[in-house]
């Protein structure tokens, strides 16, 4: 059952009309069983690895919170994390490993829906309880809609168990304001997914696909660097979609997830993407693994190499394959030489009088920011390095502005009217983004505050080019791989 399918509009509405309808007591076990249903629609077979990391994480959580001694306590955290990301290993690095020791050997394991994110998830819970943050839930029930929680356990956001938890005693009415900007939070995801990503899926199978070297067609310069900048936004549009969905559908709930994106292409440096992207990926790195390193306490080298050891991992998290390691190890170093370099930053602001117009350095800083990063996701979208180096080399060789206005741009395989959808829903995208960064607020609250004509003309654009694309693609979204 994915998000952007029929089953999931007739599930949804079910689950908040009888939670509602239940008495607060009883709604978690509603949920609950709910979330249980929705994971395993996904695979049911693997909904056992649900639960026994729910019980290990569950009762890592107890014996460390009770435990005397501090030995004790680190004993137990060691357990739970050992048995725990036993399970993610094995299921997401079994195969990498097969292969590299025995590479005769065919093995490959079918990667259980969401575990990289529920296996964090109840791994923050295991660290509260260590560091007091966090009294153990006594009611496993509890606990175990906490990591199943069916919004979030697919693709995240990752939430942490003190924010979540204590909303589980919450009494939670009915209310016309959080049902509303739920369901626009909602909406907007929707938009970004089934207007935007269904679109950007055609024009990345196009140009990007094995049929281009199949059908013999050379494919370089221009529509290569518009196919990279597309999968940016492409993916953005993906994650970022099924975020909101995630948090629009708890919202109307009465449920507050974690913030996962903030504008991220608006950034002015890579540590300022990383600030805004998967932010409950990126914080959960920064709160139990950058930190406790070391962080930046103890002297720029330090640092550095703790920077890199994140991105590492951050890569590696994704995916066993060298192009996740070097995609996380190039924004590791990204930062690292934003750090080191900032003495010639400055000299060369300064050199260019671009602190005069702090404007025009935001603009540029951010487009170079978006380019660098653009550059880094080749390794992220193909399978091997070769191919990653193969499509960088055919993006950058021989392009051609005429390429723009020549007609050719309607050949990439979407058609004058589509292609002229996406660049228009595009277009929202960064107006909207635009707009909800110099408020500095959420994508509800920007239409809680525009005139009433406005809010209304932007719910029925969008519930149209919505409707109108729900024939393009009922993909499934892309983090679901991971």
């Amino acid at each position: 059952m994915l998000f952007n399918s029929l089953p999931f509009l007739i599930f949804f509405p079910i689950v908040i009309l009888l939670y509602f309808a239940i008495p607060h007591r009883y709604r978690y076990v509603w949920l609950l069983l709910c979330s249980y249903f929705f994971y395993a629609s996904q695979d049911t077979s693997v909904t056992v690895l649900l639960m026994v990391s729910t019980v290990i994480t569950w009762s890592a959580g107890r014996l460390v919170y009770n435990a005397g001694d501090t030995w004790q306590k680190k004993l137990y955290v060691a357990l739970g994390f050992i048995l725990n990301l036993s399970i993610l290993i094995y299921f997401k690095y079994a195969g990498f490993f097969t292969v590299l020791l025995a590479p005769g050997m065919n093995f490959s394991l079918v990667l259980p829906a969401g575990i990289s994110f529920y296996t964090f998830q109840s791994l923050t819970y295991i660290v509260d309880c260590y560091r007091g943050e966090v009294e153990p839930e006594h009611n496993i029930l509890k606990y175990a809609l906490f990591v199943s929680f069916f919004p979030c356990i697919l693709s995240g956001p990752i939430e942490r168990a003190k924010h979540f938890l204590p909303q589980l005693d919450e009494e939670h009415s009915p209310d016309l304001i959080r049902i509303k900007e739920g369901l626009f939070t909602m909406l907007w995801g929707y938009f970004l997914k089934m207007v935007i990503v269904s679109r950007l899926d055609i024009l990345d199978s196009n140009v990007l696909s094995e049929l281009a070297y199949v059908k013999g067609v050379n494919i370089y310069g221009m529509p290569m660097l518009i196919a990279m900048f597309a999968y940016s936004f492409r993916i953005y549009c993906d994650f970022a979609g099924y975020s909101f969905i995630a948090i629009g559908a708890a919202r109307i709930m009465g449920f507050e997830l974690i913030r996962n994106f903030r504008q991220p292409y608006l950034a002015v440096s890579v540590s300022d993407f990383w600030r805004r992207w998967h932010i409950s990926l990126s914080t959960w790195f920064r709160d139990y693994l950058y930190i406790p390193l070391g962080g930046s306490r103890k002297g720029d080298m330090r640092r550095y190499i703790n920077i890199m050891i994140v991105f590492a991992l951050s890569g590696i998290w994704h995916g066993a394959t060298l192009n996740f390691l070097i995609w996380g190890l190039l924004f590791g170093i990204y930062q690292v030489a934003g750090y080191a370099c900032k003495p010639i930053k400055a000299r060369l602001s300064s050199l260019f009088k671009l602190d005069a117009n702090p404007g025009l350095k935001r603009v540029l800083c951010t487009a170079f920011t978006f380019i660098l990063v653009s550059v880094t996701w080749t390794f992220f979208r193909q399978e091997s390095f070769a191919g990653a180096i193969d499509e960088l080399s055919r993006t950058f060789s021989g392009i051609k502005l005429s390429w723009l206005y020549d007609g050719s741009v309607t050949g990439l395989g979407l058609g004058t009217l589509n292609l002229c959808v996406v660049v228009f829903a595009i277009v929202i995208l960064i107006v909207v983004d635009i707009m909800c960064e110099k408020k500095n607020c959420e994508i509800y609250s920007l239409m809680d505050r525009a005139p009433a004509a406005l809010r209304w003309g932007v719910y029925y654009i969008l519930f149209i080019m919505i409707l109108l694309s729900c024939n393009l693609s009922t993909q499934e979204f892309l983090y679901q791989r991971f």
